[in-house]
């Protein structure tokens, strides 16, 4: 159970977070962030003037028609004539291997349009090239941004 939910992401930044759980049930897909996101100094809770992290959080989004083909997830690798490939990955196997600790998911930057958020991420893990760059583009109409408590002793 989560103190704040907010609908309204104007405020909310998930640039740098790394989520390292992710669920999908009943249309909604989960990701989990321990170390939490970013909230700016703009946000009504926000009593700082700073852009500061939250306690562990989670991030709720309504997958449209409730089916795993709303979720489209890419990884950008560059095979051995050093060409770039873009490899398609399952959902349900990308979530099991951000659960297990093969991957971290890092997000950098964000992009929403009608009915869609495409986030530019790195996939990280333990053996050399460390990251790939990846996509992940969610078929949705909202996010629901969930938190406990403001860490204002971690400051952007």
């Amino acid at each position: 159970m989560y103190e704040h939910c907010d609908l309204n992401d104007s405020c909310i930044s998930l640039h740098d977070c790394h989520a390292e759980k992710m669920n999908y049930e009943n249309g909604i897909l989960s990701f989990v962030f321990p170390d939490g996101f970013w909230i700016t100094d703009k946000h009504p809770c926000n009593k700082s003037d700073n852009c500061v992290r939250t306690s562990s959080s989670q991030v709720d989004f309504q997958i449209l028609d409730e089916e795993t083909d709303s979720i489209e997830i890419y990884v950008f690798r560059k095979n051995r004539s050093s060409k770039l490939i873009r490899e398609d990955r399952e959902p349900d196997n990308f979530i099991s291997a951000v659960n297990s600790g093969d991957l971290r998911l890092e997000f950098i930057k964000q992009y929403k349009s009608f009915q869609s958020f495409l986030f530019k991420c790195w996939v990280w893990f333990e053996k050399p090239p460390y990251h790939y760059e990846c996509e992940v583009i969610l078929h949705s109409e909202k996010a629901v941004y969930k938190w406990n408590q403001l860490r204002y002793d971690r400051v952007w």
